[in-house]
């Protein structure tokens, strides 16, 4: 009973999920059918820029969001090539790239039903053979007709499930071909529509732009001309002085000419041979003048680099002078930082000797009243036990008056308490000496410090003198001098 409400289950399941993905394709087929819109539901009207420029733009009435990609993709087009012929096929192309789209999207979906059918039919299979040749049976248990009716219940799976796939998936395919008929049909009356009402509009636009352009030409060809004309007489108005001056020169030119012809040209000639062999003479004496140039030149650069020598000599020597001369105040000022080390040493040794003269007194005070305190312990503890030997004798005197052992215990009372006074004077002995411990480290701290100070004036001391013995030697230069 199970397994065959397990087989009813996944019956029900598989062609539930088959007719939910038929459902899907349809509204995709509706889709593709429904892209294009009918062609009384186009037209062309005219649409203007952000910058105010009008254009021919393609409009629609309640179109498909592909449809409606295609319209603004085509728009964008118009838009950036107003005022020229525009290209169908182009237009074309923009339309049938989103045909593409669509329809690549209903070709991998189409046949999900039939795979789904496949599927069915491995699983009925799959549990027919299951419940035929039962794994968890004993090997001499031989199947009866309950095993039969479990496998003819696997096979029904397995034929219902690949039954739906085949019919849901054949019919999608039926519907497809129909929305691509319509698709086409609506498609074909679009071109029709571009060609017939949108291309002669933009060509119209495109002859319109070009007589303008021809109208602006015209427009600027008589205002140029026209300005040329003007500015040509113009122009020639003004090189009239100096075509003047042009003949003026020329006539100097000429009369230079005559007067050359007249004097002869073989005179010049030899006039200015004569001319060139003086020139050559004197290239001797040229060379030899450039040959001193050059020396004096040489000399004098080794002038410039000897005194650029002296003189920077002379600073060092400058610098040297200034540093010597600072040498008294630097000794005179090492001279009052050391009186001032010396009188410091001095202060701070009668600050040590104050000190100590007070540790000693503070600790002969503590001394004496340390003694004072166990004296004034011993007189109490001897008056305290003179008392008690009174009061033993006084005891002992009235045994025979008084019960004994009633007396006895009377009198061992004092006696109890002697470890809680003893421990009190122990208490207050420790407490003594806690606080002697404590002076005396109060007073071995200050001391330490002042063994650091005194170990660091040491320091700054010998610095002082490894610093006054380098002052004190003698430089190169003053090895050098004496």
């Amino acid at each position: 009973m199970t397994l065959q409400l397990l087989e009813i289950v996944l019956i029900l399941a598989l062609v539930g999920w088959q007719l939910f993905v038929f459902w899907g394709n349809r509204q995709l087929i509706e889709r593709v059918g429904s892209m294009y819109p009918p062609v009384a539901r186009l037209g062309v009207s005219p649409a203007y820029t952000p910058d105010g420029a009008s254009y021919d733009a393609l409009t629609v009435g309640g179109a498909s969001p592909e449809f409606g990609r295609v319209v603004a993709d085509t728009n964008d087009y118009l838009q950036a090539n107003k005022g020229a012929a525009a290209d169908f096929n182009t237009l074309r192309d923009i339309s049938e790239r989103e045909a593409t789209l669509l329809d690549e999207e209903i070709q991998a979906q189409l046949s999900t039903p039939l795979y789904l059918g496949l599927l069915g039919t491995f699983l009925g299979a799959i549990i027919g053979l299951l419940a035929l040749v039962n794994p968890l049976s004993s090997a001499g248990t031989s199947f009866g007709n309950a095993d039969v009716t479990h496998f003819l219940g696997g096979v029904l799976i397995a034929m219902g499930g690949s039954f739906m796939g085949l019919l849901l998936t054949l019919g999608g395919n039926q519907l497809l071909k129909g929305a691509r008929a319509r698709r086409d049909r609506l498609k074909n009356d679009y071109y029709s529509f571009l060609q017939r009402a949108l291309l002669p509009r933009l060509n119209s636009d495109m002859q319109q732009s070009m007589s303008n352009l021809k109208s602006v030409l015209d427009t600027f060809n008589q205002d140029f001309f026209a300005k040329i004309q003007q500015d040509f007489f113009a122009k020639v108005a003004e090189f009239t002085p100096l075509i003047g001056r042009i003949t003026e020169n020329i006539s100097i030119q000429k009369d230079f000419l005559e007067k050359l012809q007249t004097i002869g040209y073989t005179e010049l000639a030899n006039a200015t041979i004569k001319v060139f062999d003086r020139v050559d003479e004197s290239a001797a004496s040229f060379e030899k003048f450039l040959g001193y140039q050059q020396a004096l030149n040489v000399s004098v650069q080794q002038g410039a680099d000897t005194a650029r020598t002296v003189t920077a000599l002379l600073d060092r020597l400058g610098s040297l002078e200034k540093s010597l001369n600072l040498v008294p105040q630097y000794l005179q000022e090492h001279d009052a930082r050391i009186r001032e080390q010396a009188q410091f040493f001095g202060q701070h040794q009668a600050i040590l000797a104050k000190m100590s003269q007070g540790v000693n007194q503070a600790l002969s005070e503590d001394a004496a009243q340390m003694n004072q305190v166990l004296t004034r312990r011993r007189e109490e503890f001897e008056a305290q036990a003179q008392a008690a030997h009174a009061q033993w004798g006084a005891y002992f005197r009235q045994l025979n008056q008084d019960n004994i052992y009633q007396k006895i215990t009377e009198y061992l009372n004092p006696f109890q308490q002697l470890p809680a006074q003893q421990r009190a004077l122990n208490q207050l002995q420790e407490e003594q000496a806690r606080r002697s411990a404590q002076a005396l480290a109060a007073l071995q701290q200050p001391l330490e410090q002042n063994r650091q100070i005194q170990e660091q004036l040491l320091r700054q001391t010998d610095r002082t003198n490894a610093l006054l013995e380098k002052l004190t030697q003698r430089n190169w230069l003053q090895r050098l001098v004496g």
